[in-house]
């Protein structure tokens, strides 16, 4: 990310914490994503599973399981 200081800074949004391929044998546990300060989104946590990080309370948000 480049910070330019005559810019009014805009939130950084990401649409997955984390990516990987669906394929067999490729497995993850235990994620959590979270947007600290309320300074960005994370619209997933992992691919297109899991709830989106955002907001100012700093909550992570977790993924006990993937697939």
């Amino acid at each position: 990310m480049v910070v330019d200081p005559g810019r009014p800074a805009r939130p950084c949004r990401a649409y997955h914490g984390f990516e990987a391929p669906t394929v067999a044998g490729v497995r993850f546990h235990d994620l959590f994503t979270v947007s600290l300060g309320g300074n960005g989104r994370i619209t997933h946590v992992m691919n297109d599973t899991g709830g989106a990080a955002q907001g100012t309370d700093t909550v992570p948000v977790n993924l006990v399981g993937y697939p």
